[in-house]
């Protein structure tokens, strides 16, 4: 069964893992920590090198053992640098080489880290009902009451992680469309741009 967005606040802070059928080789993980000041959120973005048989070298078992971000550099998986104008000639980068440790390289991985401050929830409120509910499960989080914590989180039992990644990826397609302008209702950082340039790849089908 898949996790819910339940599962991902009972272990806050773990990445969880999943992937689309539509996309293989292209891997999600979440983690949700919620801190007296708000909600702490990361997707990471996990594309997997192929062995010469076509076969993900990043399986479902290597991100299994993946906790956090700084397991995936000791798991041989790279921040993508795939935008970086510095590309030897034969359009090869510096992460299909191996890293420093010796590890051979077996994907690339970016991260949108997003923080919902409760002293804005308000301001991302207003965001919200401007933009038809593009962030409707992260505001239920950051307003949840102690009654309902008490209550075991029912209301959450039925939000899968997939319906959280897609509001997460949401900020994402949002910014870049120019839907959501600075100043944003929450603070959103975006570490090595691996969604565009795989494969000369329009983003639309990565995303």
């Amino acid at each position: 069964m898949a996790a819910t967005v339940k599962t991902l606040l009972e272990h806050h802070g773990e990445l969880y893992w999943g992937a689309r059928t539509a996309t293989p080789g292209y891997q999600y993980g979440i983690s949700l920590d919620v801190v007296p000041q708000g909600i702490e959120a990361q997707v990471v973005y996990v594309l997997s090198d192929l062995d010469e048989n076509d076969a993900e070298l990043v399986d479902p078992e290597v991100l299994l053992s993946c906790y956090s971000v700084a397991d995936l550099e000791r798991n041989g998986i790279v921040p993508s640098d795939l935008m970086d104008e510095n590309e030897s000639e034969d359009g090869s980068d510096a992460c299909s080489a191996e890293d420093g440790a010796g590890v051979p390289v077996i994907g690339w991985y970016c991260i949108e880290r997003s923080f919902f401050d409760r002293d804005r929830a308000d301001e991302l409120a207003a965001s919200n009902d401007s933009l038809d509910g593009y962030l409707d499960i992260v505001l239920s989080i950051l307003t949840i009451t102690p009654e309902e914590v008490e209550a075991g989180l029912p209301s959450l039992d039925a939000v899968s992680f997939f319906d959280l990644l897609d509001e997460l990826e949401g900020i994402a397609e949002r910014i870049d469309s120019g839907d959501l302008r600075a100043p944003l209702p929450f603070d959103f950082t975006l570490v090595n741009d691996a969604l565009l340039g795989w494969q000369n790849a329009d983003e639309a089908d990565f995303r």
